[in-house]
């Protein structure tokens, strides 16, 4: 099969992070391996096409407006959404044009900012909308309230996931919420496990933390994410832990207020400032012996959608702390494979990793093993030879109903 692929992000040297990005770059090498020809379309600031190992990437500029029309509030937002929808229209025209030369069998889209909008009942090739987040419950998440952009914006992610010819989610915690929110509810197809980098660079392990005993959060540092959380839960436990160290790693998206992530957590860990890590978004072959290294890591989320973060956390047999009532319980076995706190409570948060850190040597290996069998079952799967199933049974039905 030849399938295109519709997505605002994509995995660069310079932007290395973005759970959506990292996906897709797993799961289109992995389709290619199987033998299937991939195209990315990515929204960028410049038009380009290169070649990602076995993908090909295309890049086309998404629709901004200058800088002056930002302060024409409400007609500002409005156009802002229809820059969105020419964004959309602009990937549509790309793929029709390779389309012409090389036919593709399968579209698929992410649900996030619709890219693939314009390419609904389009009556020539399936179209595939992967139910990625529930924009609605991601800014309540971080707490800010929607503006009539957001609203548009939200309008056209429902619609991408209601016309799409099939929409699947990997958790049941996002099909549930579009089923009762949205009224369609997205099959369920797991993401596939993250593969170990074949290039792992130890060199930034063992510069920083060779040695050291730490927790470890990587992805984007932000309330949605509830690293907040960790500026009451953190204290008492440097007071108690006095070998415990945190390391932080990734994209500092902020605060509500404006703040940034690191100065609320410093100043609140200030008499423990030397135990607290920070540091920008690595590459993946950096970034592993960091994960393999770390006590836990940490996914106090109050949304996600069955993080990729946290299946590479368990590819490298470490334990995850991670929220209920998130899709994270749906990757983690309490007391087994690691440990659940309740969503949005700081204090849960500090007695899941007591729990973690008040384990014996014995027990602690006992919780690796049961990580490598879980970690063995979902190979098992194989998650990518289902979706290769999804996609056949999905251009069947297609070319069944336009007979």
């Amino acid at each position: 099969m030849h399938i295109g692929f519709f997505t605002p992000e994509y995995v660069t040297a310079a932007n290395p992070d973005g759970g959506l990005a990292n996906y897709l770059r797993k799961t289109g090498w992995a389709l290619a391996a199987r033998g299937h020809q991939v195209s990315m379309f990515v929204l960028a600031r410049e038009e380009a096409a290169w070649q990602d190992g076995p993908v090909k990437v295309y890049s086309v500029p998404s629709v901004s407006l200058p800088a002056g029309f930002k302060r024409l509030r409400y007609l500002g937002q409005m156009l802002k959404a229809g820059a969105q929808v020419l964004s959309a229209q602009r990937l549509a025209r790309k793929a029709w044009a390779i389309h012409s030369l090389n036919p593709f069998d399968l579209f698929q889209t992410s649900s996030y900012l619709a890219p693939g909008h314009a390419l609904s009942h389009n009556g020539r090739v399936p179209l595939v909308c992967r139910v990625s987040s529930y924009s609605p419950l991601i800014r309540s998440a971080y707490g800010a309230k929607p503006s009539i952009g957001d609203a548009l914006s939200d309008w056209f992610e429902v619609r991408q996931v209601l016309e799409a010819d099939a929409c699947f989610t990997p958790s049941r915690f996002m099909a549930n919420t579009y089923a009762r929110l949205v009224g369609r509810r997205p099959d369920i197809i797991r993401s596939p496990l993250e593969d170990i980098p074949e290039d792992i660079d130890p060199n930034f392990y063992r510069m920083h933390f060779l040695g050291k005993k730490y927790l470890l959060f990587f992805g984007t540092l932000s309330r949605i994410k509830g690293v907040d959380l960790l500026a009451e839960a953190l204290p008492p436990l440097f007071e108690k832990f006095p070998q415990l160290e945190v390391v932080l790693i990734g994209r500092d998206d902020g605060l509500p207020d404006g703040s940034k992530v690191v100065d609320y957590l410093s100043s609140r860990c200030q008499a423990f400032a030397n135990r607290l890590h920070f540091h920008t978004a690595l590459s993946k072959p950096q970034l592993f012996p960091v994960i393999e290294h770390a006590l836990g890591v940490l996914f106090p989320s109050r949304v996600d959608n069955y993080p990729n973060a946290a299946l590479e956390t368990l590819a490298a047999g470490v334990p995850i702390l991670g929220s209920d009532d998130s899709s994270l319980e749906e990757m983690i076995i309490d007391g087994k494979t690691g440990f659940l706190m309740r969503n949005g409570e700081a204090g849960s948060l500090s007695a899941a990793i007591q729990r973690l850190l008040q384990l014996s040597p014995e027990e602690r290996q006992a919780m690796v093993d049961h990580i490598l069998a879980e970690v063995a079952s979902i190979q098992k799967e194989d998650r990518v030879g289902q979706l290769v199933l999804y996609y056949r049974s999905t251009i069947e039905k297609f070319h069944e109903g336009s007979g």
